[in-house]
């Protein structure tokens, strides 16, 4: 068991006051489309955490509904709450970009107006973050489900799976964190045998194994990797699914088994329409809330046009070719294609920019991976 009563010593002691670091700010952004009914619960939960260092920005989406009274209600509460107005629901991907560009915390948390995030969410995912060895770019916490007011479940069905078996333990991955610069944190309230319940998502991962939205905290430069896609701004749902894939295959996530937030079930919810249960979907593939195909298709797209800045980073040309075919999705604009243009992004975007991605992993293995993503001999001959 990790133990952090430890002291920091006389050399730490004399930092501390020479100097006195603060703890990080987490900027925490909710997006709101028509859930007046919902704010209070969800701003009241960020302004009733733990943890002493907290922004908050509610990035309303040009609802229709009670949401700007309520909103200027909490305005009059709480001073420091900032809010953005959108013109127009752009869809909840754009309105995370304009908070995003409203907050400066090094971490980031966003929040879906219907959901609460539990008194020590920011807590528990600072204190992993600040404990870690391996730097990753965001952590997950497990979620409770509600349907209206009652609790139903308490587990999230990809945590579950998870950690049924033994993946992603790390030994000596950890050092518990003692903040001692001013006021000590944490609070002795914080069980350092939280940190034997974490567990490291490998980068090959394609699969979704985090929480749905609230559940995460990612770091803002994890998110600068991604956001600055300018097809983000097309992209109405699935911005989890974007950032989480694609932050994971370049910096790696850790999920924690304890519940920081609660994701409430009301019916009207773009998504999941149910609490989960085993061997039945609780949404409607292809729904109107469904844009996944989407948004892994544009995360294919980002991390080809982008082979160049991070083959320059630290990827071998060889790693950065598995990351590509490990993300790889059918191709949502290619519905009239032949059969395996249809099925791989990655095939008919290498076929596209050849001369672009060529020079940066070397034409042998991008011919490989055009072969292995199923582009015909004859097209990979001829590729220039």
């Amino acid at each position: 068991m990790n133990e952090w009563r430890s002291t920091t010593g006389v050399a730490g002691e004399q930092a501390g006051a020479a100097h006195a670091f603060k703890l990080p700010v987490v900027s925490v952004i909710v997006v709101n489309y028509n859930y007046g009914r919902f704010l209070n619960d969800a701003v009241g939960s960020i302004y009733s955490q733990t943890y002493p260092n907290v922004e908050c920005v509610v990035v309303d989406n040009a609802s229709t509904d009670d949401s700007a009274t309520i909103l200027l209600a909490l305005q009059a509460r709480h001073p420091q709450l900032k809010v953005v107005r959108r013109e127009a629901n752009g869809g909840q991907t754009p309105a995370a970009l304009d908070g995003l560009a409203a907050t400066s915390g090094p971490y980031v948390i966003f929040v879906d107006a219907d959901d609460t995030l539990l008194p020590r969410c920011v807590e528990t995912h600072m204190f992993v973050h600040l404990s870690l060895r391996v730097h990753v770019g965001f952590s997950s916490g497990d979620m409770l489900q509600a349907s209206e007011d009652q609790v139903v479940l308490g587990t999230e069905h990809a945590f579950n799976q998870f950690f049924n078996g033994d993946l992603g333990k790390k030994a000596g991955a950890t050092r518990a964190y003692r903040h001692s610069f001013g006021e000590s944190w944490p609070p002795y309230h914080v069980d350092a045998s939280l940190l034997d319940r974490i567990r490291f998502v490998n980068w090959t991962t394609n699969q979704w194994v985090w929480s749905p939205t609230s559940g995460n905290c990612f770091r803002r430069d994890a998110l600068g990797l991604f956001a600055g896609n300018p097809a983000l701004r097309n992209l109405r749902t699935g911005t989890d699914l974007y950032f989480c894939l694609g932050i994971n295959a370049v910096s790696g996530s850790v999920l924690i088994d304890e519940p920081v937030a609660v994701y409430r079930i009301h019916g009207g919810n773009i998504f999941s329409k149910r609490p989960q249960l085993d061997h039945v979907l609780c949404y409607q593939p292809g729904c109107e809330g469904d844009s996944n195909d989407e948004a892994k298709a544009i995360l294919v797209d980002h991390l080809i046009d982008h082979a160049d800045y991070f083959v320059d980073r630290g990827w071998t040309p060889f790693d950065y070719a598995r990351l590509l075919r490990r993300i790889d999705c059918s191709d949502p604009a290619n519905t009239a294609a032949p059969k395996w243009s249809r099925r791989s992004r990655v095939a008919n975007q290498l076929l596209a920019r050849f001369k672009t991605i060529a020079p940066v992993l070397g034409a042998p293995i991008t011919k490989g991976l055009m072969f292995l993503s199923g582009v015909p001999w004859r097209k990979i001959l001829t590729a220039r």
